[in-house]
């Protein structure tokens, strides 16, 4: 998080690589958790561009560091295009801001459920590099 917080390109590129084909599967965990991140960094006015960047080189440079249908997740995410569900999350998180707590928790919980539904682990994989990516953007810019 550091490495992305100050735009340490090779130390955004340890980090990637350290996670990049970590865990068993078609798509490992660490792909799964860099997944979310990377369609974060797709969004525009995201924080995450220098992440995007250098996980995009990475993949570029190490292409047999994980399987080919994560390098292509990967490589779809880092051009803004993901699963419904994962895009439905994002939809549910942009809420419009007058709307109760109680009605925020209920537009957002169906689309969890069916990120979660997602492989054996990866939807928990997958929502937790969501999770990380938002507090990352939030850190990036700052109190609004």
């Amino acid at each position: 998080m550091r490495a992305v917080k100050s735009a340490n390109d090779s130390g955004i590129r340890r980090g990637v690589l350290s996670l990049l084909g970590l865990g068993p599967g078609l798509t490992p965990a660490g792909d799964d958790f860099l997944t979310a991140l990377a369609l974060l960094s797709s969004l525009h006015g995201s924080g995450l561009g220098a992440f995007g960047r250098a996980l995009q080189s990475v993949l570029l440079e190490h292409p047999g560091r994980t399987t080919r249908l994560s390098v292509t997740t990967l490589d779809e995410a880092l051009a803004g295009r993901a699963r419904a569900s994962l895009l439905d999350v994002l939809h549910a998180l942009a809420h419009p801001s007058g709307w109760s707590q109680a009605r925020a928790a209920e537009s957002i919980r169906t689309p969890v459920r069916h990120v979660l539904a997602i492989g054996h682990t990866s939807g928990t994989d997958i929502l937790s590099g969501l999770v990380t990516g938002l507090r990352l953007e939030k850190e990036l810019r700052g109190s609004l």
